[in-house]
Parts: C-alpha cells; sequence; structure tokens
C-alpha cells in the first residue's frame, strides 16, 4: 500500500470537498479505495460527497460502509439516518436517528433541570401505554417542534395523560391546540415526576408510535390553528384591506442554519406583485434589515409585535401567502394550512426529501431550491403568484 500516496490523495479529495469541487473529490476518494478499503475517514467523506452531488444509494452505502468499520461512532449512525430519510425511508433510518445529538442535549438539559430526578423515569420505547403518563419534552429548534407536534395527538390517543413541556415562546400557541388529556407545562416539577410512567424526547415519537414509511406524514393539512382572540387583533389592527396579503421572512436562527439565511432585499420582487400588500414576520435576528426595505417600499412590519408564537399564528391567520426561508414560521404556516413557500439552500435539510415537487409533511407548502441567487429564486415565486 502507498501510504504516501494515499495521503497526499486524502488532503487533496478533503480540499476538493471543501470548496465545492464533488466531481474531482470524489474521484480521488475513489481512487483510494482502489488501493485500499479499510479507511473509515474516507468512506465518511465520500459519503457527503455523493450526498452533496445527489447519489443517494451511494451515499447511503458509503455511510453504511463507515458504520461498519466504526460501530461505536454515533455521528456516522445519524448521518446513515438522515441520508435514508432523505430517501423516505424513514422505517430503516429510524433505529440510527436515536443517536442524534439533539436528544442527547435534550436529555442532558432535563437531567440539570430536575437534578437528576429525571433518570427515575424510564424512556418510552413503544410500550403500552394505557392508564400511563408520559413526559414529553422538546429538543433542537423550534421548528422541530412545531412539525413534531403533530404526533402528540397520536401519543395521547394511547396514554392516560400527557405532560408536554416545549420553549417557552410555542407554549401559548400549543395550549390553545391541545389534547384534553395533554398538559402544557412551562417548567416540570415534583407532581410532574411523581405521576409520571415514562419520559420521551418530542422527535422520538414517530419510532416508537410505530409509525412507517406512509403513516409518518400524519395530518398533512390543517394541524394548528390561531386563537380567535389573536386573529380578531391583528385583523383589526393591520389587516383592513382587500389585497393580496403576503408575510416573508428572510432568516432564522443563523447559529444552527446559516446556509439558509437570506437578505431583505432578495424580496425586492415580491413588492411588484399587483394588488398587494407585504407583511414582514421577521424577527430577532435579520430584524434590522427591514429597514432597508421600509426606505424603498410600503411594508408592514408585524415581526416586532410578536410576543410568542401566538402572537406570530394570529397574524399568519390574517395572511393569503407566506414566503420564508427554512425556518419556523415555514413550519407554522404549513401547519395552520397557510399557502406557503418554502425557499431552500442549495445544500438542504434531509426532512425536505430529494424529490422536492411535493411537500409531503405539508400540503399546501411549495418549495423551491436555490440554483444560483436568492433572488432568482424569488423571480420563480413571483411567476408563481403573478
Amino acid at each position: 500500500m502507498d501510504t504516501e500516496r494515499i495521503l497526499k490523495l486524502f488532503n487533496s479529495a478533503k480540499a476538493h470537498k471543501d470548496n465545492g469541487e464533488y466531481d474531482l473529490s470524489m474521484a480521488e476518494y475513489e481512487e483510494i479505495l482502489s488501493m485500499t478499503t479499510q479507511l473509515p475517514e474516507v468512506y465518511f467523506n465520500l459519503a457527503f460527497v455523493y450526498f452533496y452531488s445527489e447519489h443517494w444509494e451511494k451515499a447511503i452505502e458509503c455511510m453504511k460502509k463507515f458504520v461498519e468499520l466504526e460501530p461505536n461512532d454515533t455521528e456516522g449512525k445519524y448521518f446513515l439516518a438522515t441520508f435514508y430519510f432523505m430517501n423516505k425511508d424513514y422505517v430503516s433510518g429510524f433505529p440510527l436517528f436515536e443517536y442524534r445529538v439533539s436528544k442527547a442535549h435534550a436529555v442532558l438539559t432535563q437531567q440539570k433541570l430536575t437534578m437528576g430526578k429525571i433518570n427515575q423515569l424510564p424512556f418510552w420505547h413503544g410500550e403500552d401505554l394505557t392508564g400511563k403518563i408520559v413526559y414529553l419534552y422538546y429538543e433542537a429548534g423550534l421548528g422541530d417542534t412545531l412539525m413534531y407536534y403533530r404526533y402528540v395527538k397520536m401519543l395521547a390517543q394511547r396514554a392516560k395523560k400527557v405532560y408536554f413541556k416545549p420553549q417557552m415562546t410555542l407554549l401559548p400557541l400549543f395550549a390553545e391546540n391541545k389534547e384534553p388529556n395533554v398538559h402544557i407545562i412551562a417548567r416540570i416539577n415534583e407532581k410532574h415526576l411523581n405521576e409520571s410512567d415514562y419520559q420521551c424526547p418530542i422527535m422520538s415519537l414517530p419510532y416508537f408510535l410505530g409509525l412507517d414509511n406512509k403513516t409518518i406524514f400524519a395530518y398533512p393539512d390543517k394541524f394548528l390553528h390561531a386563537s380567535k382572540r389573536e386573529t380578531k387583533i391583528y385583523k383589526d389592527n393591520f389587516f383592513n384591506n382587500d389585497k393580496l396579503k403576503i408575510g416573508i421572512k428572510w432568516q432564522g436562527n443563523t447559529l444552527i442554519g446559516a446556509e439558509r439565511a437570506m437578505t431583505a432585499e432578495s424580496f425586492n420582487k415580491i413588492f411588484e406583485l399587483p394588488n398587494s400588500k407585504i407583511y414582514s414576520v421577521q424577527v430577532m435576528g435579520g430584524y434590522d434589515e427591514i429597514k432597508k426595505l421600509q426606505s424603498k417600499f410600503d411594508i408592514v412590519d408585524l415581526g416586532s409585535t410578536f410576543k410568542d408564537f401566538a402572537d406570530t399564528a394570529g397574524a399568519i391567520a390574517n395572511l393569503d401567502v407566506v414566503i420564508c426561508n427554512d425556518t419556523s414560521v415555514g413550519h407554522l404556516a404549513g401547519a395552520m394550512g397557510k399557502k406557503t413557500y418554502i425557499i431552500l439552500p442549495t445544500l438542504y435539510d434531509w426532512r425536505w426529501h430529494k424529490d422536492i415537487s411535493k411537500c409531503d409533511w405539508y400540503s399546501n407548502i411549495k418549495l423551491f431550491k436555490q440554483k444560483t441567487t436568492w433572488e432568482e429564486v424569488i423571480l420563480r415565486i413571483y411567476e408563481d403568484l403573478k
């Protein structure tokens, strides 16, 4: 084995991969494999090169080989799960998805909040829940919680009671949208711990509910709604017109999704739509960019009025269309049955699948993938709406 040649090829392949030169990287990694099949890091890196190049099946086979060579590597198992998910093979991915970092972080957070007392509760792994109480808690981002909330209803149908701890900003929205035996709680206390029989992080629900590659897409139409009170408040204050009401958002949490962040000015073309009124639902990061739009266009700033997602839902209920990047607002609008355009970056998240011509999670969402610039995507949406 020519170790010097392999090292040179490996470094070059990695550099090409990091620069997005996937064909060159692929050729070099494959040359290494023609010399040796015992270097797990080659399979790991090549799996992503295949994935980014949309060679989906090769990506899966490569990551499977990595896991075979490194059976204790949890990261490889997690990524293999997401590769399966990209292909809509959830059944194969479910067991591997239990190695996700977000679950480990969520469990650790609960241990800290309860000073370790939550360890007395076994994890729910699909056992019969007749007469049982489950403590369910969030993990990962707001969009994940909104997307997976559809399964809380299924859990409630099996259990005597469910205590659910979401992120604080989602609490009022979920309190409006819950089953009678689901208790939305702000924090766990001794009562919840003593009553509960099991604990479960929310993103484990579809696996342990026993869902398959079809039933996982439960409730694709409307499983969330705004309160009548919030809907009326926003209607009376901001929506007294007969124009096409379009909500836009360009940025979410850039700490975990910088590649999804757009700029406010990317949306300039939308303002040319006839008989339309544009509303910003942007909050937090990226909010300052609204000033750039306000200097050129007539845009209503709704984001500054939002205290939590109950407010956001009240505003969305009055919109005709939502256009946003891959962020929590897209999930909320989709879950409310609102006509929604979600803009995906060139390399996008597994949940949207390799075929984006149809959104399986929400029947009212259209997915548009970036080909060159964000402005190019907006132009296609403009043509679709015109």
